[in-house]
């Protein structure tokens, strides 16, 4: 089963922006207690008006009812808000609109579906149900259940068929150039890939709170072809500027290296443990990717 639900575009681009994908909220602002969907089946997002295209989807973990205060302090930024404010704003706007009930939404309970493992499109990669045959009415207004089988998911599997990741040519100015660009092209479905290969943790912490988590690209961003799985590793915030800024080094065996810069006990303390890889082989880092960062290793 699959299902599609229509998506407010501002939480869409909160979550595509801030890197967020799991555990996300998909609030409702009034209970609409969902039990058809089972874990892992998708809910894709179709973006209202103008828009009216699937821009991406997420994977079903469980539903509950919660007030604002308890999905606020479990879900956080994960509610596609950028603060409490925001998101009891927005709560009220949509429940005034729609509900005839006139109690405000913190004296009231909201719906939760909770969704893992999200993956957000960039504009270009928004799907066309047309294109597809199926039929979803811009009148519904919560959401439509399908037994059949899911056509967007067969088609994402061809696309995905694995393949090797081979370093990009590049210079000097194609990375300056590069690191200027404030919204690269395909990283929501980068991170989407890391974090589902990694198991949603941080390969050299196994921290798994999902804010502290960063895709993390090995040979530099150059272009959309720069975001394949063999290509990023999921690091922890502070392990991913530690890596982009030279100090530290993984080799073509996983083994860690710290930068004799770096004075700190407790980041001297992974020097020469191994990364924790994927479980798929077709998915750990590419050696000659790695090795390409050792150009770039303060090892004095």
């Amino acid at each position: 089963m699959f299902a599609i639900s229509p998506t407010d575009i501002d939480w869409f681009k909160f979550l595509r922006n801030e890197g967020l994908n799991t555990e996300i909220n998909f609030w409702t602002p009034t209970p609409w207690n969902v039990s058809k969907l089972e874990s892992g089946d998708r809910l894709y997002f179709m973006l209202k008006s103008p828009i009216r295209k699937i821009g991406g989807y997420g994977q079903f973990l469980e539903y509950k009812n919660t007030t604002v205060n308890q999905a606020w302090n479990e879900f956080g930024l994960k509610n596609g808000c950028a603060s409490k404010k925001e998101f009891t704003d927005r709560l009220d706007k949509y429940k005034s609109d729609r509900s005839t009930d006139e109690k405000s939404v913190s004296e009231s309970e909201i719906g939760c579906i909770v969704l893992t493992n999200a993956v957000f499109f960039d504009e270009e990669d928004f799907l066309d149900l047309e294109n597809y045959d199926i039929d979803f009415s811009r009148y519904i207004v919560k959401i439509k259940y399908f037994n059949s089988e899911d056509p967007l998911q067969q088609q994402e599997a061809i696309q995905a068929l694995p393949s090797a990741f081979e370093l990009l040519p590049t210079n000097s100015e194609k990375l300056k150039k590069a690191r200027l660009v404030t919204e690269r092209k395909g990283q929501g479905n980068f991170r989407a890939k890391l974090t589902s290969a990694y198991d949603n943790r941080c390969c050299i912490t196994e921290e798994d709170t999902p804010e502290l988590l960063e895709a993390a690209h090995i040979q530099p961003y150059i272009d959309q072809n720069s975001n394949h799985v063999k290509n990023g590793l999921l690091l922890r915030v502070d392990f991913h500027k530690i890596y982009d800024s030279g100090l530290m080094f993984i080799d073509d065996n996983y083994k860690i290296h710290i930068s004799p810069q770096v004075d700190s006990d407790y980041y001297r303390q992974f020097d020469g443990k191994s990364i924790h890889l994927p479980k798929l082989e077709s998915q750990y880092p590419s050696k000659e990717a790695l090795l390409y960062k050792e150009f770039e290793f303060r090892n004095e």
